[in-house]
């Protein structure tokens, strides 16, 4: 995969969540979008910092197929499955430290088998418990926006 050092600020990608919360239709749930706007601001200040820490470019992300999310806690804890610009698919993890996502918030990024609609988790892991989610097209939205 594509090794990235962003040229972005943590606050492009703030930006354009707030101009999506602005615009948002009465209703729409923030909680898949709040979490992919901070974790790839996470992936790509994690890159600047030490280049390759994450095998993920983020202006290489076509779209997002599926989601799940802790929506009992006080802070994130979720995942995304990636289709990536040359077709490849990847599974974007984090878990923020707090709702300000401090110091200790972490993401990882692993590649989906190819001929698999899902990584391969643990038996127990909480994507179980919260199940997933697909066709957020507010996802598709803010990477266009982003773009």
């Amino acid at each position: 995969m594509d090794q990235h050092v962003s040229e972005r600020s943590p606050m492009e990608y703030r930006s354009v969540l707030l101009e999506m919360r602005r615009d948002a239709p009465p209703g729409l749930n923030m909680l898949y979008l709040s979490g992919l706007a901070e974790t790839l601001a996470l992936i790509d200040r994690e890159n600047a910092q030490e280049p390759g820490s994450h095998d993920l470019n983020v202006r290489a992300i076509a779209r997002v197929l599926r989601a799940w999310g802790d929506f009992e806690g006080d802070t994130w804890a979720g995942g995304f499955v990636m289709e990536l610009l040359d077709g490849r698919r990847v599974y974007v993890e984090s878990y923020a430290d707090g709702p300000d996502w401090g110091p200790d918030s972490c993401a990882s990024v692993v590649a989906v088998p190819i001929g698999s609609t899902l990584p391969k988790l643990p038996r127990n892991h909480d994507s179980a418990l919260y199940g997933w989610v697909e066709d957020l097209s507010e996802l598709g939205d803010y990477l266009r926006r982003l773009r």
